[in-house]
């Protein structure tokens, strides 16, 4: 069973009892604050502790102690907690026991673990056997967890809610042909505040050698028809049907319960794992019912078809297979404020054996609807991270129309982070320029815009260039930033004016603007494949998780390059990114 409280704590210092102690020191008679602080002390981690796992605590058996210590050590206990199939079932016991639990959890983590898989495995795609009982260890997770935390009550356990992280990975998914350090066991980064744990993520990257694929597995070859990326990504789950009382199957939808404890729901890119979408729309449709925010990151599916079902679905006899326009989006509740929603491609390490193309590309079909949903889903957002893919120029002409139309209400939108995708070096400039204007028309079309950040990053070698734009309204104070890796903004005069108009008609005052060159050169760029330039993003948090940033500044630099390495330069590359502190 692992039931695993996250907090890194230790019991560090010895602590007596109450009974224990004497007269003339009364554990009763010292000031809350102080019992409180001396405690605390319980739960420093030891300074020497580094990265080489979660350093679980051991301070569980002092909530024995008394009631006092009881609320004291569970609080801090139950703040962050990891279930997996072996423990949901003892977690649904401990908070049957005392409900009172709930109200400590601030931080859940679903990981999902399925079946184990051997060689030759490895390099085959899952079988019908395999998919149906991943499906029904998925199925039996989330059906467990959700029937606990219905138990949640805001006039007893307070009205904060959880954040759930979901995930969904095979134990043997690092043992073959792919490393991840971040998909194991061990790996003690989950949330920022684990940023500042001793070691920090670049050493733990660079000890435990993340990322590498192995050109030769048990004296094999990578096979040639890429099974072994379909055995990593794996099947989307889906959820299973089961016996019922009276012997006959019954869809385990029908009977998901409505979980208004879940307030953010996250998806990291590190696990490359797909839920349905139909499962994932009825998940958030029918139990995630007060979610306030979700963080959707998903990995580019290898084959374009698996894509194509993700974004478009498929009509096929018996079951209609579901999609992103047609059924995740609307099945987003009313209460969600913020969505960031980001595809990524498979990292370039785990493709350099395929065609460049897989694994990199949405389909034609998604390129087409996303500017248009995506505007729509705006208006009733305070934040929004759209899919990179987008076409930012058809994403903003759409914000504008929706402004002339009389069926639509006021925006709400405060934050707005856009990807701009750029041809060459040469037109690069040009082109960002033009969204900038057009950004601008779109601005006129969000009263409440607080910030509003648009970057784009084309990579050529000594040609690479970067560039950042931002609008700020805080402080009853209009500014917008340009940053570029070039020289100054060309066209500084129309696009000042264009958004002076913003200004003047969002609170009547002057604009102010800067115009602030990045210090990063062109090759640096280039080697870092844009990483380096996610520093300067205001908006970096809403984009994607903290977790997943240093990740992706750590791939270029920690693992080989396509067609920029080779073995013998593996061991330089995060000494490089250790010793530049961007």
């Amino acid at each position: 069973m692992s039931l695993v409280a996250m907090d890194v704590e230790s019991d560090a210092f010895e602590v007596e009892p109450p009974s224990t102690i004497t007269r003339t020191t009364s554990w009763a008679s010292m000031p809350a604050e102080v019992r409180q602080l001396i405690l605390g002390f319980v739960c420093l981690p030891k300074p020497w502790e580094q990265c080489n796992g979660l350093g679980f605590p051991k301070v569980a058996r002092f909530a024995s102690v008394c009631l006092e210590w009881q609320a004291f050590f569970e609080a801090r206990l139950f703040r962050r907690l990891v279930l997996n199939p072996d423990s949901v079932d003892a977690f649904d016991a401990i908070v049957r026991r005392d409900g009172v639990r709930l109200r400590y959890i601030q931080k859940l983590w679903l990981r999902v673990d399925l079946s184990n898989y051997e060689c030759p495995n490895c390099d085959r795609s899952e079988d019908l056997v395999t998919q149906r009982g991943n499906n029904m260890i998925f199925s039996t997770c989330i059906q467990t967890l959700l029937g606990t935390l219905q138990l949640w009550n805001p006039a007893r356990h307070g009205a904060q809610g959880v954040e759930l992280m979901l995930s969904a990975s095979s134990p043997s998914d690092t043992k073959h042909r792919f490393n991840r350090c971040d998909m194991k066991d061990n790996y003690p980064f989950h949330y920022a505040e684990d940023l500042d744990l001793a070691g920090g993520i670049v050493d733990f990257h660079r000890t435990n050698k993340g990322g590498s694929i192995g050109l030769l597995h048990l004296n094999r070859f990578l096979p040639s028809s890429n099974k072994h990326i379909n055995r990593f990504q794996g099947t989307p789950l889906c959820l299973q049907p089961q016996n019922g009382n009276l012997g006959r199957f019954t869809s385990q939808s029908k009977d998901l319960p409505a979980v208004p404890m879940i307030k953010g729901l996250v998806m990291r890119r590190q696990f490359p794992r797909d839920i349905n979408v139909r499962t994932l729309s009825w998940l958030i449709g029918r139990s995630f019912v007060a979610l306030e925010w979700f963080r959707f990151e998903r990995t580019i599916s290898l084959e374009p078809h698996v894509q194509l079902y993700f974004d478009r679905g498929m009509e096929r006899r018996p079951i209609a297979m579901a999609s992103v326009r047609q059924h995740l989006l609307p099945s987003l509740p009313k209460t969600l404020r913020q969505l960031s929603f980001t595809q990524w491609e498979i990292p370039a390490n785990e493709r350099r054996y395929v065609a460049k193309t897989l694994g990199t590309e949405i389909s034609p079909h998604a390129l087409a609807y996303l500017p248009q949903e995506m505007a729509k889903l705006s208006q009733r957002l305070e934040a929004l991270c759209p899919p990179w893919q987008m076409d930012t120029a058809s994403f903003l002409r759409s914000i504008v129309e929706l402004n002339v139309s009389p069926m639509m209400v006021e925006s709400s939108l405060k934050r707005l982070s856009l990807r701009c995708t750029l041809s060459t070096p040469e037109r690069s400039r040009q082109e960002f320029e033009t969204l900038i204007i057009l950004a601008a028309k779109a601005a006129l079309s969000l009263p409440q815009l607080k910030i509003i950040e648009l970057w784009g990053i084309c990579r050529a070698k000594e040609e690479s260039c970067a560039y950042v734009f931002r609008y700020c309204y805080e402080d009853g104070r209009p500014r917008i930033v340009w940053r570029s890796s070039g020289a100054a903004m060309g066209a500084r005069k129309r696009i000042i004016a264009e958004w002076s108009e913003v200004a003047q008609k969002q609170s009547h005052s002057a604009l102010a603007y800067d115009v602030v060159p990045f210090g990063e050169s062109s090759m640096k760029i280039f080697k870092s494949r844009g990483t380096c330039i996610y520093r300067h993003l205001l908006l970096k948090d809403l984009m994607f998780d903290p977790i997943t940033q240093k990740i992706l500044e750590n791939e270029p630099y920690g693992w080989m390059l396509d067609e920029e390495s080779d073995a013998s330069q593996q061991g330089a590359p995060l000494d490089f990114l250790q010793n530049h502190q961007w």
